[in-house]
């Protein structure tokens, strides 16, 4: 049986995606880890400087006020529930 699944919990500086599915979708433990093994401010550099609408708002701010401490953040590249800019 294969598993369909796009979320992993191995978080990887090469892979914005993995970071962005284990901060959305990862248990508290998951996000714990990830902080622990990149650090606080690598992981905050790889948040800022490769968003992803992927987060709900009650995600979005957990994870940027209580696990990175960003403040005065543009969610409108982070939030699912905003329309995409077209070109």
């Amino acid at each position: 049986m294969q598993n369909y699944s796009w979320y992993t919990n191995k978080p990887t500086k090469k892979s914005p995606d993995n970071i962005h599915q284990i901060l959305a979708f990862g248990s508290i433990k998951d996000i714990l880890n990830i902080k622990k093994t990149l650090g606080e401010n690598t992981l905050a550099n790889i948040f800022l400087q490769k968003p992803k609408k992927v987060y709900s708002n009650s995600s979005f701010n957990f994870i940027t006020k209580f696990i990175l401490h960003i403040k005065n953040i543009d969610e409108q590249k982070y939030l699912k529930s905003t329309s995409r800019h077209t070109r």
